[in-house]
C-alpha cells in the first residue's frame, strides 16, 4: 500500500512539473497560440486636419514603434505601442500628448494582440482588455481580441493642447476550459506507472554511489553476450561504410529544406495529421528539432544495428557471430534503407520504431514465461502495449514489420512442435499475450488519433471502404507473391531478389518433406502468413502504394526471416548459404554506394540549376528583392538524378531519383537573400490543375498572365523567356506542352476578340 501511495504522490508531482515545463502540449489550439505570445498591442493613428503632427507618449514598460505602414507621406501619422502581458491581471496607464501644427483631429485607437506567425500564417494570440478608460471615461468593460479582430475606438476633438490618458487592465485569457484534460490525465497515468517502477531505477542510481560510473558501465557492457556485442559493432561498422557518404556529404532529400536550413525546428507533433504524432519526439527532446548532419545518421545506424541483433535473438537464430552478422546485414544494408534516408526528417525515429516494436514483442514473451507477481506482469504488459503504440505513432507502416516479426516468431517456434495437442498448447499458448498486446497497442494508437490527433484527409490517412476489402485482399495476395521474383526499382539487384526466392523455396520444400501432416499444415500456413504480412498496412489503406519504403518494413524483414530459418534448420546447406549471403551483401553495399553517387551528382546538378534560375531572376527588368511576388510555375523540374543512373530500363520510381528543384523553396523560404520575396506558390503540374476547386486563385493567375499577353511570349526553360518577372508575378515554365494546353483552354474561356468588340 505504501508503494501505491508513493506512486500516486510521485506521479502527481512529476506530471505537474512536466505540465509546467511544457504547457503548450496541454492547451487547446487557440490557447496554445495565446500562451506563446507575451505582448499586447495598442495602435494610435491621427485622423483629421493634421500637418506635421506627432504624439509624445509616456508610460511604464512600453515599447514604442513608428512602422512604415502607419506613415502618411513625410509625416509621422501613427504610432504602435507594445507592452508585456501574462496570465495575471496587469494595469497600464498610457499618456498621449499630441503636438505639432494641429487644428483639430481625432485619434484612432486599436487594441489588439501581437502579430504571431507560424509558417507565414498569422495565429490567434488572444488578449483580454478590461475596463478601458479614455480621459477618465469607461468605454468598455471587457474585450477579448487578437491581431485580426481588434477593438477600435475613436477619440474625437483632440488638439495640441490636449492630454489623453488611457487606462486599462490586460491579461492572457486562458481558463480551465482551454486545457486538454485528457492529455493531463494520460500524463498522470504514465508518470504513475513510471514512479511505480522506480525501484529498478533507484537501485541503478544507488549503484553510482558505490562504484565509479565508468566502471559500472564497463561491468554492464561486459555482461552483454559476446556474440551479440561483436555482431552489433560489426553490423554498425559495415553500415557506416555503406551509408557513410550520406552522412559526410550532408545529403538530404524530400521535405527537408526547412529543417536543414533552420527556418524552424520540428514540433514534436508536427506530423500528427498523418498519424505520426511521435515521429519527431526523439529529435525534439534530444537533438533540438532540426536536422543535424552526421548525428542523425550515426544514431540511425546504431538503431539499425540494434534492430538486427534484437531480431536475430527474437527469432532464435543460432548464436554464432557469422550468422548474426549476415542476417543483420541482410536486414539493414540493402538499398531499401536509402529510400528512408531520403527523408532525413524522419530519421532516426523510424528505425527506433522497429526497436520499440521488437522490444515490445520480447517483453510480451517474457511475461508469458516469467514467474513473477501479477502486478509486475501487468506493468510489463502495459509497457509492451505502449511501445507498440509508439512504434505505430512514429510510422504507421511499421505495422508490416510487427506482423512479419510476429508471424516469423510463430514459424520459428513451429519447428520445435512435435504435432501433438499437448505440446502445441505449451509451445504456442505463450504467444497469446503477444497477440493481445499487438491488438491493444493498435487500439490505443487508433484511440489516441481519434481523441487527440485528428487526421487530415490525405492519401495516406484514408481508410479502405469495407466493400472493397475482398478485392484488395486478392490484389495483395498476388503482390506478395510477385515481390518474391520481380522488381522494377533501380539499385535493387534482381539476382539478390532471386536468392531470397530460392531461400523461400528451400524453406517450403523443407516443410513439405519433414514432419507429419499437422506440422506441415501449420508451418505452410505460418510461412504464407509471414509472406502476406508484408502487405498488412495496405489492407486498411485506401490508397494502394507500391513503394520501396513500404518494402523496407515488409519484404526485407521477410527475406531476413528466410535467411534465419535456412541458417537454423537447413544445416546441410549452411556453408552454401553463407557464401550466397556474403555475395548478396556485397552486391547490396556496392548498390548503396552507386545510389549515393547518383544522388550526390544529381543533387549538385540541381543546385547549379537553382543558382542559374536565381541569377536569371536578378537581371530581370523591374525585379525588386524587397517586393513580394507570386510564383507561377508551369511544369515540373526535370529529374537530374536519372541522367547518372546506369539502369535506364527500370520503370518504378525510386526516392533518390525524384526531382526536388522548383521555385517555391528558393523564393519563399530561401537561403540567398535577407528577406523572402516569394509570397504565394502556384505550381501547375497537370492540365487538370487549370480548374482547381480547392483554390480558385489558380485560374485567376493564369487568366491575368493570358490577358496581359505574358503567356504568348513565354517559352520553356532554358529559353530566355522561360522565366519572366511581370508586375508582382514570377512566371517559370519547364513544360512547353503544358503551357500550350493552358493557352488553348484560356483562349476558349477568355477569347480576346470578343472582349475587344465589347
Amino acid at each position: 500500500m505504501k508503494r501505491v501511495i508513493k506512486a500516486l504522490l510521485g506521479g502527481l508531482v512529476l506530471s505537474l512539473v512536466l505540465c509546467a515545463l511544457f504547457p503548450r502540449t496541454f492547451l487547446k489550439d487557440d490557447a496554445r497560440w495565446t500562451y506563446q505570445s507575451d505582448v499586447g498591442r495598442m495602435e494610435i493613428a491621427f485622423s483629421g486636419d493634421v500637418s506635421n503632427g506627432q504624439i509624445d507618449i509616456q508610460g511604464k514598460e512600453l515599447r514604442i514603434y513608428r512602422p512604415k505602414w502607419m506613415l502618411n507621406g513625410n509625416y509621422n501619422q501613427g504610432i504602435m505601442v507594445q507592452f508585456p502581458i501574462s496570465y495575471l491581471q496587469k494595469a497600464y496607464q498610457i499618456t498621449l500628448k499630441p503636438r505639432g501644427s494641429i487644428k483639430e483631429m481625432s485619434l484612432k485607437m486599436s487594441f489588439r494582440g501581437s502579430d504571431l506567425r507560424v509558417h507565414n500564417q498569422r495565429k490567434p494570440a488572444y488578449v483580454r482588455f478590461e475596463n478601458i478608460q479614455v480621459k477618465g471615461e469607461t468605454i468598455t468593460e471587457e474585450q477579448t481580441v487578437w491581431h485580426d479582430k481588434p477593438f477600435r475606438y475613436l477619440a474625437k476633438n483632440i488638439s495640441d493642447s490636449s492630454t489623453v490618458t488611457v487606462n486599462f487592465v490586460v491579461r492572457k485569457p486562458i481558463a480551465f476550459t482551454d486545457i486538454r484534460w485528457e492529455r493531463v490525465i494520460g500524463l498522470f497515468i504514465a508518470c504513475l506507472l513510471l514512479i511505480y517502477c522506480f525501484d529498478t531505477l533507484r537501485r541503478l542510481v544507488s549503484g553510482f554511489n558505490k562504484k565509479d560510473i565508468v566502471q559500472m558501465i564497463a561491468d554492464n557492457y561486459g555482461n552483454i553476450d559476446v556474440v551479440h556485442r561483436r555482431s552489433f559493432w560489426i553490423i554498425f561498422g559495415v553500415l557506416c561504410f555503406a551509408f557513410g557518404f550520406h552522412a559526410m556529404q550532408f545529403i538530404w532529400g524530400s521535405h527537408d529544406w526547412d529543417f536543414t536550413g533552420g527556418f524552424y525546428s520540428l514540433p514534436w507533433s508536427g506530423r500528427a495529421w498523418q498519424g505520426r504524432y511521435a515521429l519527431h519526439l526523439f529529435k525534439k527532446m534530444f537533438l533540438g528539432g532540426v536536422y543535424l548532419p552526421l548525428i542523425y545518421d550515426i544514431v540511425s545506424f546504431l538503431f539499425l544495428a540494434l534492430n538486427a541483433v534484437l531480431l536475430c535473438i527474437y527469432w532464435r537464430l543460432e548464436k554464432r557471430v557469422i550468422y548474426f552478422v549476415l542476417c543483420g546485414l541482410i536486414l539493414t544494408a540493402q538499398p531499401f534503407t536509402l529510400s528512408m534516408m531520403f527523408y532525413v526528417h524522419m530519421l532516426p525515429e523510424v528505425f527506433m520504431g522497429v526497436t520499440l516494436a521488437v522490444t515490445a514483442l520480447m517483453l510480451a514473451e517474457k511475461i508469458a514465461f516469467e514467474k513473477s507477481s501479477r502486478m509486475r506482469r501487468v506493468v510489463l504488459s502495459l509497457l509492451s502495449i505502449v511501445l507498440i503504440n509508439l512504434s505505430l505513432a512514429m510510422y504507421p507502416v511499421l505495422l508490416n514489420t510487427i506482423a512479419v516479426v510476429f508471424f516469423g516468431r510463430l514459424l520459428v517456434q513451429s519447428f520445435g512442435w512435435d504435432g501433438s495437442w499437448k505440446q502445441g498448447k505449451t509451445q504456442f499458448s505463450s504467444f497469446a499475450v503477444s497477440a493481445v498486446n499487438i491488438v491493444l497497442g493498435m487500439v490505443l494508437y487508433k484511440t489516441m488519433l481519434h481523441f487527440f490527433f485528428p487526421l487530415a484527409n490525405e492519401y495516406n490517412t484514408q481508410l479502405l471502404p469495407f466493400e472493397r476489402l475482398p478485392e484488395r485482399l486478392w490484389v495483395l495476395f498476388k503482390q506478395s507473391l510477385h515481390q518474391l521474383y520481380e522488381y522494377g526499382f533501380p539499385f535493387i539487384s534482381q539476382g539478390a531478389l532471386w536468392v531470397f526466392l530460392g531461400f523461400t523455396v528451400l524453406v517450403g520444400l523443407f516443410i513439405l518433406f519433414t514432419g507429419n501432416s499437422k506440422q506441415k499444415i501449420l508451418r505452410i500456413s505460418l510461412l504464407g502468413g509471414s509472406l502476406y504480412a508484408t502487405q498488412t498496412a495496405m489492407i486498411i489503406a485506401n490508397h494502394h502504394i507500391i513503394d520501396e519504403r513500404i518494402e523496407l518494413f515488409g519484404l526485407v524483414p521477410f527475406e531476413t526471416l528466410m535467411a534465419v530459418i535456412v541458417f537454423t534448420n537447413l544445416k546441410k546447406l549452411r556453408n552454401c548459404a553463407i557464401i550466397t549471403a556474403v555475395g548478396v551483401i556485397w552486391v547490396s553495399v556496392i548498390n548503396d554506394l552507386d545510389c549515393l553517387r547518383v544522388w550526390k551528382l544529381g543533387f549538385d546538378a540541381e543546385k547549379m540549376i537553382w543558382n542559374r534560375i536565381l541569377a536569371r531572376v536578378e537581371v530581370q527588368r523591374g525585379f525588386d528583392v524587397t517586393r513580394k511576388y507570386k510564383v507561377v510555375q508551369i511544369g515540373q523540374g526535370t529529374p537530374m538524378r536519372e541522367r547518372y543512373i546506369k539502369e535506364k530500363s527500370r520503370v518504378l520510381p525510386f526516392d533518390m531519383l525524384r526531382s526536388s528543384w522548383n521555385l517555391h523553396p528558393l523564393f519563399a523560404e530561401n537561403f540567398y537573400y535577407q528577406s523572402d520575396f516569394g509570397r504565394t506558390n502556384f505550381h501547375f503540374k497537370h492540365p487538370s490543375d487549370f480548374d482547381r476547386s480547392d483554390d480558385p486563385r489558380y485560374k485567376a493567375q493564369l487568366r491575368q498572365l493570358w490577358e496581359a499577353g505574358i503567356l504568348d511570349k513565354a517559352r520553356a526553360w532554358p529559353h530566355e523567356n522561360g522565366l519572366i518577372v511581370w508586375e508582382d508575378i514570377i512566371l517559370f515554365v519547364t513544360d512547353a506542352k503544358l503551357l500550350e494546353a493552358y493557352k488553348k483552354q484560356l483562349a476558349q474561356e477568355f477569347p480576346r476578340q470578343s472582349r475587344e468588340k465589347q
